[in-house]
């Protein structure tokens, strides 16, 4: 980044002219200086000069020099770091402008004529931020800023007390804006008045030398009168300045001037506020009128908006009185001066003198100035399009605000709720409106809770005569408010269901027991929407199954769906038909919002079918959904063709029947949800024996009326059923006689001869059937013919039962013999007798032997049913058994003749990705203090990726993942790691997925993912939980207005389209166990103790709370990520509630007994498998100690509450110190000793901290009763603390012998403060010197370090406030110390070389001479340093 960039973004630099001048009109000749800059705060008020210093490129910093005319040089000051920054100017000297009375100030375009004397050094401010995420803009500012809290336009005067007839008026400052006073200004007295209404400005001066510590704060009001002569006209304008001294350092000493003493100038380092004096904020839901009782103050307020009473007097008594639409009256509240914050409930009237209570939170910004917020307890938002009536559970009366006209319509607004009855429960109750149903009774619902969570009711209307009371779910959602709504739950009734039409079409809906048989007509109480809206929905009878049907009223003939639950969150396709069988489609998908579950339903067109029925066979199918009875949902797919389907009823399992269509067909029933292949099915399919002479290819073109050729008699065999024997006779369709079939061993059975079967689910076995064979007993003889006729199957005549289809005859097992006809062609006629004869010898055989079968339908009869996927359909295929092999292979080579193509566009287009990272990575958290959270390792990456045009496969793994937690002190370094000694091998975390091309729109399809990992260990440390939720921005009280638009349900991303939806043929994430543990903090800083109060729950302490979860696996879903996203996240919040008693069995306050069982089975199980005593000794030891440690603890802990701070604190100490060093049993010991010596001095010290503290008889009595208390409890809590340190000595005694190792940290926590204020790389030196420092001032947190340098034999410690100078070795605390110099007893540093060696030379301030220290002179310590030179 080169100089001129910066000074491009250079906040406030105006574009100057190209005559050479400057502000205030001083030439400036062209390219005279590298760069020109007006310092810009509101006005033009100086000119400048920039100049780059060269240098500090070399050194990778960017800086600004400044100087402002009249002044000199400022230091550098870097712009690396965003910041406020400042540097001291002195005057310049040398400058013929800085004479006395000469006119500095013609910079100034408002007062060229303002003469002072010599100017005063100054502070120069600068303020750096990023604009965007590229640009920093620099503001160069003086130290005093005016901000402009009112509400009007604010203007400020200066003037010198030696010119005061000669003032300066500032622009003015616009509402919410700041203005930085001019640096030559900053010591002039300030005025201020309201702009524009005829105001003077105020008499007292605003001075802010008399705030002088940073941090502090003064408050005073001021007051600006009218130039009106008559009183009462006069009115006054009242506002409170507050002056806040910024965090800047104490007065710099000027330069002394030649032979003079250093002089202190004041230098500012303030922020003056303007404030109002009374603020009334809106918070309710509606508009207010307001008055000041006694007073002409009043006005109306709009919701959400603030009103500034100008002329509200805080120094008086205000009575405040706050009124609605139709509460007329109030009780005024009583606000008197000096009032602090506080909360009261102001009582309000309504005409039917029903009572309201408002909230009423007093803030007092400062002295004199309040801000006042007027808030309703409970807002009720009816959403539900039905009148609801609310009161209190059991209470005499209805809730404040409703009237007649409430019975009948639901209100727009919502309704302000408060309990008025002390004597009740805190419990809310409703009831339907009267007039929605004036015939029926409604009845009050089961009392609901208001101060959070979400639930459901059910308000009852009793209806006369033998009706059924109708029912209405009302789903319940409570949320409390934030920032400035916090005293405010904000109940929102909804529809527990709402029907969101998304589609094209207009959509009806019914309960599905009045749509059940209607057809395509619409039942009573059917509701409609058109496309893009959506409806409320109640069930008309609870007392019927709760299943919605859908309809399509824009499609003709369209028939009601199937019912299908709207209960549970998940998405799916209804099936409706028409009433010719065709199906049409929409996708429903069922979310919970809040309470209300929202039913969406769009097209179907663009996403896949959940079923395909692909029939591959030869004969048409016939197919309808397992249970449905109705024969209208029996669907045909015709031979060679596909259907997409849709359960028709949803709430049934996905099992489909199938049947050949026609007479003598199994059924196969399918599951769709298991791929595999079912059982065969079988139809009957019967062959015809036919003389192929009698069967013409022109038989259909023949002439009518003429004589029917032999060509065309279509002639088969059939049989006489008085003679069994086979004759020819025509062709008659489904005629049993006719019909035959050929078994596996070459049998030909007459279907004619056995009784008929509807549903064959397997071949007819041969006992009851009658076979082809000859009438005769012996074989045919040489040129003789015998007849045919039907026998029973025997094996002695398998020569004359085995019949052979071969060139156009039939032959049977004897040779040179074949079926045919007497009398040649002359004997095919109808009615001829056929005979088993000689075959005629010739190459081409006659047509009185011309015998073929044909199939009375196609196919061999047998078909093979089997479940595929397809993405995320799933497809039912029907294919002919006997060419199913013929198809696999033709499709085979299909199938390679794609994958070739597949190969050759892979090898063009495929890319493999490999990273292997042995050593891993590190993840480390810096917050904006700056200090590491946490620091993440993740080591034995491995990654692969391969992309091609058939597949893309990712296999990520991770060896070892922990997480350390970097704060400084903490007992717990580790948060996350992966438990040791759990015999788990593999890597930490391992993730396989593969992904496929999609043709589908918005559709990622997966073949897999499985998300593996090993046990984990989960260390929860309360500090840096909530150190950790204040980093992600959690409960950050930004002041929220809440929305009260008519539409509740908006639709999120409706305009984006419609969501990306996700296949996997299977999701699977495992994380098998989890050891928990959480450590509560005894000492939180305040911001952290404020974020802890917004959690709404308490941590409580545990210890290895084993938490086994079942995996998540789901095996075809196909959703958008939002729905899978919470599905996972219920799976395993509901696998965490499971495991619930584990750990509260491992509750500190209970002494861990789950940790004693699981201590004691282990060493039960290595003595039975192993025999190993000394393995269940040192087990039960460690279980015992453990609870023993964990109980007592927990006892002292809690005695520590009513102990000092002071005594609580080095408590607290010593304990930390046994924790982090191992050395329990000496800090039990200091423990005990500690609490004796506290319990005998309790009552006297205690007594003097409370009178230094409150004073007086009040702190006397106070500190006496602590120091009683404390004389028992601290001795008790010292004796506890023994015995807790005593017991985890014993512990850890037997975890050292059991092999228990503890992980530590990968690295220690780096030091986050580097040169220029900027975030330095880690090193190892510099963090194991922050961590020595935090030893060396006993976890002090307002030191930080800077920087340690080895030196020689010992090193160098720069802290912010001392230089430590440490001995070599390992010391304990500040043993290693040998020189220590404080900042503040520093005089000078020098630095000379001797002979190739540094001297540092350190002159501090002279110290009590009765410490025995020599001294080199009078008054200063002179100890010098010594440091090798390397050249």
């Amino acid at each position: 980044m080169k100089l001129y960039l910066l000074l491009a973004v250079f906040c406030g630099a105006v574009a100057l002219k190209d005559d050479d001048k400057i502000v205030g009109g001083y030439e400036c000749p062209k390219h005279s200086v590298p760069h020109q800059v007006s310092l810009f705060d509101g006005y033009n008020f100086c000119g400048g000069t920039l100049l780059s210093d060269e240098h500090t490129h070399e050194l990778k910093l960017h800086q600004l020099l400044v100087r402002v005319c009249g002044w000199e040089q400022v230091k550098p000051v870097s712009v690396d770091k965003v910041g406020v920054f400042f540097r001291y100017a002195a005057a310049d000297r040398h400058n013929s402008s800085n004479t006395v009375g000469s006119p500095i100030s013609r910079t100034n375009i408002i007062h060229p004529h303002v003469y002072f004397s010599a100017l005063p050094p100054v502070r120069v401010v600068f303020s750096i931020r990023m604009e965007g995420s590229a640009r920093k803009v620099v503001t160069v500012r003086s130290a005093l800023m005016v901000t402009n809290r009112l509400d009007l336009p604010m203007e400020v005067r200066l003037d010198s007390p030696s010119a005061p007839d000669k003032p300066v008026v500032l622009p003015p400052i616009l509402p919410g804006q700041a203005l930085a006073v001019p640096l030559h200004l900053t010591s002039w007295r300030l005025q201020a008045r309201p702009k524009g209404r005829g105001l003077f400005f105020c008499k007292v001066p605003i001075h802010w030398t008399s705030v002088e510590r940073p941090g502090e704060i003064s408050s005073s009001k001021r007051e600006c009168h009218s130039a009106d002569v008559d009183d009462n006209v006069k009115h006054s304008f009242r506002f409170c300045v507050v002056i806040k001294k910024e965090n800047y350092p104490e007065q710099q000493p000027a330069k002394p001037a030649s032979g003079g003493a250093k002089q202190i100038c004041r230098q500012p380092g303030h922020t003056v506020y303007l404030l109002p004096t009374v603020v009334l904020a809106n918070l309710l839901p509606c508009e207010l009128n307001f008055y000041i009782k006694g007073s002409s103050i009043r006005g109306s307020l709009k919701p959400g908006k603030e009103a500034v009473l100008h002329a509200a007097d805080t120094s008086q008594n205000m009575e405040l009185g706050v009124l609605l639409e139709s509460f007329l009256v109030c009780k005024e509240l009583l606000i008197p001066p000096g009032t602090q914050n506080y909360v009261v409930l102001m009582r309000l009237y309504d005409t039917n003198k029903h009572l309201l209570c408002l909230t009423i939170r007093i803030v007092l910004r400062a002295q004199g100035a309040l801000r006042i917020l007027i808030s309703a307890p409970y807002w009720l938002i009816n959403k539900t399009g039905l009148p609801l009536i609310f009161r209190q559970d059991n209470g005499k009366s209805d809730a404040a605000g409703q009237f007649e006209e409430h019975e009948l319509a639901r209100s727009l607004s919502p309704l302000l709720f408060c309990y008025t009855d002390k004597e009740q429960p805190a419990m809310c109750t409703m009831r339907i409106g009267r007039g929605i149903h004036p015939d029926g009774v409604p009845g009050w619902c089961q009392g609901f809770s208001l101060d959070g969570g979400s639930g459901v009711r059910a308000v009852k209307v009793i209806q006369h005569g033998n009706r059924p009371g109708l029912i209405y779910n009302i789903g319940i959602s409570v949320r409390k408010g934030k920032g400035r709504y916090i005293d405010t739950h904000i109940v929102t009734f909804a529809p527990r269901y709402l029907l969101d039409n998304r589609s094209t079409h207009k959509l009806a809906f019914a309960q599905r027991e009045f749509a059940r048989g209607k057809g395509t007509a619409n039942p009573e109480g059917y509701i409609s929407t058109l496309p893009g809206s959506s409806v409320v929905f109640h069930w008309p009878r609870n007392d019927y199954d709760q299943l919605l049907c859908v309809r399509l009223m824009d499609a003709n003939d369209c028939t009601w769906s199937g019912g299908f639950e709207v209960n549970k969150s998940k998405s799916f396709h209804v099936n409706m038909r028409d009433t010719l069988g065709k199906c049409f489609f929409l996708r429903a998908e069922v979310t919970l919002k809040g309470a209300a579950y929202q039913i969406s339903f769009t097209d179907a067109d663009q996403l896949p079918p959940p079923f395909r029925i692909d029939n591959l066979s030869e004969v048409p199918i016939q197919f309808w959904q397992h249970g449905v009875a109705d024969l209208r949902l029996h669907t045909e797919v015709k031979a060679g063709s596909g259907l997409d389907f849709a359960c028709d009823e949803p709430t049934l399992p996905p099992y489909l029947t199938l049947t050949v269509k026609g007479a003598g067909s199994s059924e196969v029933t399918a599951d769709m949800n298991f791929f595999r292949e079912y059982n065969k099915l079988y139809y009957e399919n019967f062959i015809y024996i036919a003389a192929a002479h009698t069967f013409s290819q022109d038989a259909e073109r023949r002439p009518v009326g003429k004589k029917q050729p032999v060509s065309c008699a279509e002639l088969v065999l059939d049989v006489d059923t008085k003679t069994q024997r086979v004759v020819l006779k025509k062709k008659e369709p489904g005629k049993r006689s006719q019909l035959w079939r050929m078994t596996g061993a070459g049998m030909l059975c007459h279907e004619g001869s056995s009784p008929p079967q509807s549903k064959p689910a397997q071949p007819r076995p041969l006992d009851s059937s009658l076979v082809l064979d000859i009438a005769g007993l012996a074989a045919v003889s040489d040129n003789s013919f015998e007849p045919l006729m039907l026998k029973r199957p025997d094996s002695r005549r398998s020569t004359t039962q085995t019949w052979y289809f071969s060139s156009g005859m039939l032959t049977c097992g004897l040779p040179r013999l074949v079926v045919q006809v007497k009398a040649g062609v002359a004997g095919l006629h109808d009615g001829a007798e056929v005979v088993l004869g000689p075959d005629s010898m010739l190459l081409a055989p006659g047509p009185d032997q011309q015998f073929i079968n044909q199939k009375m339908r196609p196919g061999s009869g047998v078909l093979s049913v089997q479940v595929l996927p397809d993405g995320p359909t799933r497809v039912l295929q029907i294919s002919d058994f006997n060419q199913r092999r013929i198809v696999r292979s033709s499709s085979g080579t299909e199938e390679d003749g794609i994958k070739e193509t597949v190969k050759t566009a892979a090898a063009e287009q495929e890319l493999e990705v490999l990273v292997n990272l042995e050593e891993g990575l590190g993840v480390s958290l810096v917050n904006k203090v700056p200090e590491e959270l946490v620091f993440m390792t993740l080591s034995g990456i491995y990654v692969h990726f391969i992309h091609t045009a058939a597949s893309e496969v990712l296999e990520l793994s991770v060896q070892s993942i922990q997480v350390d937690n970097q704060l400084l002190g903490t007992t717990q370094p580790v948060m996350l790691c992966v438990t040791p000694g759990s015999g788990d091998s593999g890597p930490a975390l391992q993730v396989n997925t593969v992904k496929v091309p999609s043709s589908l729109m918005l559709t990622d399809l997966f073949k897999h993912l499985m998300v593996t990992a090993r046990r984990f260990t989960v260390i929860i440390e309360e500090k840096l939980l909530l150190k950790l939720l204040s980093f992600v921005g959690y409960g950050q009280t930004e002041a929220e207005l809440e929305k009260l638009g008519e539409n509740l349900h908006e639709k999120p991303g409706e305009d984006a389209g419609p969501p990306k939806r996700y296949y996997f043929e299977n999701l699977k994430i495992s994380l098998p166990q989890v050891k928990l543990s959480v450590f509560t903090s005894h000492k939180l800083p305040p911001d952290l103790k404020a974020l802890k109060g917004t959690l709404g729950f308490p941590l409580v302490r545990f210890e290895d709370a084993v938490i086994n979860m079942y995996p998540f696996t789901r095996v075809h879903p196909y959703e958008t990520q939002e729905i899978l996203i919470n599905d996972i996240l219920k799976h395993f919040r509901e696998e965490l509630i499971s495991q619930a008693a584990q750990i509260l069995g491992s509750v500190d306050f209970l002494g861990n007994p789950m940790g004693l069982l699981n201590d004691v089975t282990e060493g039960v199980s290595e003595l039975i498998k192993y025999g190993n005593v000394g393995g269940l000794i040192r087990n039960v030891t460690h279980g015992v100690s453990n609870s023993a440690a964990k109980f007592a603890g927990t006892l002292s802990d809690g005695l520590g509450k009513t102990m000092d701070n002071r005594h609580q604190n080095e408590r607290e100490y010593i304990r930390y110190h046994g924790a982090t060093s191992g050395e329990h049993l000496v800090a039990g010991i200091h423990g005990l000793a500690h609490g004796i010596i506290g319990g005998m001095t309790s009552i006297i010290t205690s007594t003097v901290e409370g009178m230094k503290t409150e004073g007086g008889v009040t702190g006397f009595f106070s500190g006496l009763g602590k120091g009683l208390v404390g004389t028992v409890t601290k001795p008790v809590a010292g004796a506890l603390d023994f015995a807790s340190e005593t017991a985890q000595t014993v512990r850890d005694m037997a975890s050292l012998s059991n092999h228990r190792l503890g992980v530590q940290r990968v690295r220690k926590p780096r030091c986050c403060k580097g040169p220029q204020g900027l975030l330095p790389r880690h090193s190892a030196v510099q963090a194991d010197g922050q961590e020595q420092l935090f030893r060396l001032t006993d976890s002090i947190h307002s030191e930080f370090f800077i920087a340690v340098e080895p030196i020689d034999t010992y090193c160098v410690l720069i802290s912010s406030k001392v230089v430590y100078f440490l001995k070599p070795g390992d010391y304990v605390d500040r043993e290693a110390i040998f020189l220590e110099v404080k900042y503040d007893d520093l005089y000078h540093c020098l630095v000379s070389k001797d002979h190739g060696r540094v001297y540092v030379q350190l002159t501090k301030k002279a110290e009590s001479t009765s410490s025995g220290v020599a001294m080199p002179g009078p008054s200063h310590q002179r100890p010098m340093v010594r440091r090798w030179c390397d050249g």
